[in-house]
């Protein structure tokens, strides 16, 4: 975290802001504030602009043993069109960068850089609430470590597959044994 940020931050009173980043497209980034605006990095985040605004950034949990850190973002969007590009297909998989810092009160700018919370991606959206709201949980790397691959085998045919010509499995024998990849093998004990 930056030293000016910490110190700003065991002040009686500083006043914090939470950014959002969305990366909609390569050439759409929509920029967020949990109130108000701010600049940094040569951009102006706002909390409302064309695509609406954050209504509530969840809590970040930490994931523990096969748990993944975890988000929800809440979004109102302004129109139907900017409704329509937050849940188009190609929005699923966006990345998401959350921040946190701090604004001096008298001038109006940020104190030290934002310490960055999460690096995600919009996964599904669903609606929430009664007045349009779009809610996200958000995805992290780690997340998409830990989902099963059901498709891979230790196979030949699955080696060609993804590897066409390449003949690597083809004299093998012995694969009688099933080998889990990225999974724990299930318990053989009988009850």
């Amino acid at each position: 975290m930056d030293a000016d940020l910490i110190a700003e931050l065991a002040s009686k009173a500083p006043f914090t802001v939470i950014l959002v980043t969305i990366g909609l497209d390569e050439a759409t980034t929509i920029r967020w504030t949990d109130g108000g605006f701010v600049r940094w990095g040569g951009e102006v985040y706002r909390a409302l602009n064309e695509y609406g605004t954050v209504s509530e950034v969840g809590e970040i949990s930490d994931g523990v043993d096969a748990e993944v850190t975890s988000c929800t973002v809440t979004l109102m969007p302004a129109s139907d069109q900017a409704f329509a590009d937050l849940i188009a297909p190609e929005a699923q998989g966006a990345e998401v960068l959350i921040h946190f810092g701090a604004v001096d009160f008298e001038t109006g700018l940020l104190v030290g850089e934002p310490d960055l919370l999460l690096r995600a991606e919009l996964d599904e959206p669903r609606l929430s609430g009664t007045g349009g709201e779009l809610a996200y949980d958000l995805i992290t790397e780690e997340a998409r470590m830990l989902e099963a691959n059901d498709e891979r085998r230790l196979t030949n045919s699955f080696h060609q597959s993804v590897w066409p010509g390449e003949l690597g499995l083809s004299h093998v024998d012995g694969l009688t044994k099933k080998i889990y990849w990225r999974a724990s093998a299930p318990n053989n004990a009988i009850s």
